[in-house]
């Protein structure tokens, strides 16, 4: 009986070798399709939750230097019983305060680029079981596009005969969230209010922005 010779058992090495390889391939390839979209999912909710921190402290930061400037952007107008007339925004003073925002919060969500967020392979999988646990995966995220910013003003019934006057800007920008073998962005929005007052009795009839 022959026996195989060299060439022939290094040949069937190479053929299993191979073989072992395309299965492991597959096997990747299968898990990173079952595991991608969830990664993905959870990379975008931490991209959010970052984003919005930061968002919130640029901006709280920027009104305590600034001082009393939020509180001269609304003017009353009374009539002689008291009520209130007119609400009056200035939106010289408003355009001033939205622009010098804007490049807090731009150059506060810059700075996350050089930040790594280290989050739990347990959490950035979703399984509850192993939420905050596992070796941190280093996530990085960067602005995908520059901050986008409007001013956003409402009238809301804040109880009996009392009128909730809010000037807000909202900021959207979007954020990519990058980790190993992973890319992806989101859109975030976040609404910080600059301004607020309470208004009791009936709601002024007139309403303004003057500049």
């Amino acid at each position: 009986m022959r026996r195989a010779g060299p060439k022939n058992r290094k040949r069937k090495y190479r053929w299993k070798l191979a073989g072992v390889l395309l299965a492991a391939a597959a096997l990747f390839a299968a898990v990173d399709s079952q595991l991608r979209p969830v990664v993905e999912t959870m990379a975008q909710y931490q991209c959010r939750v970052v984003s919005v921190i930061a968002i919130n402290e640029a901006v709280m930061d920027e009104l305590e230097k600034m001082g009393d400037v939020p509180h001269r952007l609304v003017h009353l107008e009374k009539n002689i019983d008291g009520t209130v007339s007119n609400v009056d925004l200035d939106s010289v003073e408003m355009n001033r305060l939205k622009a010098r925002l804007t490049e807090a919060v731009s150059n506060r969500l810059m700075s996350l680029e050089n930040q790594d967020v280290a989050i739990p392979l347990g959490t950035l999988l979703g399984w509850q079981l192993l939420a905050g646990r596992g070796p941190d995966v280093h996530l990085q995220i960067v602005p995908a596009s520059f901050v986008e910013s409007e001013v956003v003003d409402t009238l809301e019934t804040a109880g009996i005969n009392q009128t909730q006057h809010r000037v807000c800007i909202r900021f959207t920008v979007e954020m990519s969230a990058i980790l190993p073998g992973y890319s992806t962005s989101v859109d975030v929005t976040d609404e910080v209010c600059v301004a607020q007052t309470l208004i009791v009795g009936q709601v002024p009839e007139f309403y303004a922005q003057n500049g």
